[in-house]
């Protein structure tokens, strides 16, 4: 049997352990051209098992030239967690449903995972897996920032009248700096203001990240009583 990579091959084992043998493994050897895993109670119960994969540099793919099974191992099926079933094969199951629904929960992600798999899976692994498959769909935390300077410059150009402010704090590494925060303000707003009361009253929100974020925003009533936003800034 072949496979096109490594990460094929290992997924493959992976979802093979988790679905239909139910058993753990563990890995013995790893390197770019060699994979090989083994029972992971071999010691405790003497299973045999085994799978070794090989790259095959005339083929460019990975073969598996040695396999010992089924596993004989006495265990009774494992039904609490499985030490296999990781973050990303579980993230991997997630992202259509993330995509429907980004408020996607840490509870519907145990339910899913057990309804699927039979395992119930601790919080925390349930709670990474979420955090994956987000970041795959959506980006990181640092990779959406890292978009905010394109981001403000397509409001300006879109939005002729826009204004943008940045304030940075230094660092230790010359020419590299630390965004602060981000204020901005579309001209409409900004020209809107004097047909408003000169009341202003600034609202935000936690973004909740390790780093803490707020959204902040200032607004205004206008002669109708409604609310018009004047400005925003991420800090």
């Amino acid at each position: 049997m072949v496979f096109k990579s490594k990460d094929h091959l290992k997924a493959s084992v992976q979802d093979f352990s988790v679905r239909h043998a139910r058993r753990e493994y563990r890995v013995v050897e790893s390197n770019p051209k060699l994979w090989k895993v083994c029972c992971k109670w071999d010691v405790e119960t003497g299973c045999n098992w085994m799978l070794r994969g090989i790259f095959k540099s005339n083929m460019r793919l990975f073969k598996i030239t040695r396999y010992a099974g089924p596993h004989t191992c006495l265990m009774n099926e494992i039904s609490v967690d499985h030490g296999n079933l990781g973050k990303s094969m579980i993230a991997t199951h997630l992202m259509g449903m993330v995509r429907e629904d980004p408020t996607f929960a840490i509870k519907n992600v145990r339910q899913t995972i057990k309804d699927k798999f039979g395992f119930e899976i601790p919080y925390h692994k349930a709670w990474q897996a979420l955090k994956a498959a987000r970041e795959q769909i959506y980006g990181t935390w640092e990779s959406s920032v890292q978009k905010l300077p394109r981001y403000m410059s397509a409001l300006q150009k879109w939005n002729p009248g826009t204004v943008v402010e940045w304030y940075h704090l230094d660092t230790d590494r010359p020419g590299l700096h630390m965004l602060n925060y981000v204020f901005w303000a579309f001209r409409p707003c900004i020209q809107g203001f004097r047909y408003c009361r000169n009341v202003i009253s600034v609202d935000g929100t936690h973004l909740y990240t390790r780093y803490k974020h707020k959204l902040l925003v200032a607004v205004t009533l206008d002669a109708n009583n409604q609310v018009l936003p004047l400005a925003f800034a991420r800090g």
